[in-house]
């Protein structure tokens, strides 16, 4: 891994942080951190008292649950959040002098949104404990995350049929399918025929699809009623769902934070369209090294112009190095 401060030396002129969405998660993800860092442990208790109804089952099934109940998004998505949200939290107060920019990953949009300043944890924690009861009742599915090129893809799913839709692109030639519980053997079975390396996703829902779309409307009701506490951001933030910066008149309709429920992930196209030329450090502050690899794939990463950091992966000690990792990167852009 390269040194944050880039090549040289020098600071890059941009710090980019991201944060992950459903499929990044992992048993006892971010624990270790709860346990260790006060200011973590403190920002994620205000999540889960902001999400009221629910949260000491949301916090014990974290804590002590099994693991693959981290697939429900009923469960994953409120703790990729929290998560997200408390890392961010940190993050931003060891950074508060430097030039950082926001992405996120589907719910991790939404983290983004708080630590930017577009709404406040209390109204963040009751969007999630609403979206967290539509996708309990929404239609079961589940995600495949494939090696293969968009068109590509697109192709195959022309000849297959069925719910089998396009859910995202996360890189070049790495993208995700959504689809009904019903279909996801089929579609498993043909894209594989056709030589399509692919790979389940932790999901029991059909995310970035059309089956969520009356959960969606749903859910822009419910925020569409509290859209006054809607506001322009205070830090700059890159969309997945727009794939590009979020400007002022952008923030305010409900339909921007929860259509992205049942629409495709261009986050592919925010990172190409907004950090493919210049020097910019990443910084993946949830779970995971989804947007990490994502990342590792852009001209300036591979020509070493840019670096990424991956700072809560799995399998591997968090604390020593989530302090050593803030650390360096504060004293680079301090």
């Amino acid at each position: 891994m390269q040194s944050p401060a880039g090549v040289g030396g020098s600071a890059p002129r941009s710090l980019v942080l991201m944060l992950p969405g459903q499929g990044s998660q992992f048993a006892s993800m971010g624990v270790s951190l709860y346990e260790s860092d006060e200011r973590f442990k403190s920002a994620l208790d205000d999540f889960f008292d902001a999400f009221g109804t629910g949260a000491l089952r949301l916090r014990d099934e974290w804590l002590h649950g099994e693991s693959q109940n981290l697939g429900r998004g009923s469960i994953a998505q409120p703790l990729l959040f929290g998560i997200n949200y408390a890392a961010g939290v940190v993050w931003l107060e060891d950074l508060k002098n430097a030039d950082v920019t926001l992405i996120g990953h589907s719910v991790g949009e939404l983290a983004a949104a708080v630590l930017a300043g577009a709404f406040d944890l209390e109204l963040a924690g009751a969007l999630l404990n609403r979206r967290a009861q539509l996708l309990d009742a929404a239609p079961r599915g589940g995600m495949i995350a494939c090696r293969a090129a968009e068109e590509t893809l697109r192709q195959h799913l022309g000849v297959l049929g069925g719910s089998a839709v396009l859910a995202a692109e996360n890189a070049d030639n790495q993208c995700v399918v959504s689809c009904a519980e019903e279909d996801l053997p089929d579609t498993l079975r043909y894209l594989g025929s056709q030589r399509v390396t692919c790979m389940r996703v932790a999901a029991t829902e059909p995310f970035h699809s059309p089956l969520l779309r009356p959960a969606a409307r749903e859910f822009e009701e419910f925020l569409s009623r509290r859209s006054h506490l809607l506001a322009p951001t205070g830090l700059p933030m890159v969309s997945a769902y727009s794939a590009r910066k979020i400007s002022d008149r952008e923030v305010t309709p409900a339909s921007f934070w929860t259509r992205q429920m049942a629409e495709k992930v261009e986050f592919w196209e925010a990172l190409r369209g907004n950090f493919d030329s210049g020097s910019h450090t990443f910084v993946e502050i949830g779970p995971g090294t989804v947007l990490s690899m994502a990342a590792r794939r852009l001209p300036s990463v591979r020509a070493r112009l840019s670096t990424v950091i991956t700072t809560m992966p799995r399998h591997r000690p968090e604390p020593e190095q989530w302090r050593s990792l803030r650390r360096e990167v504060a004293e680079s852009f301090g």
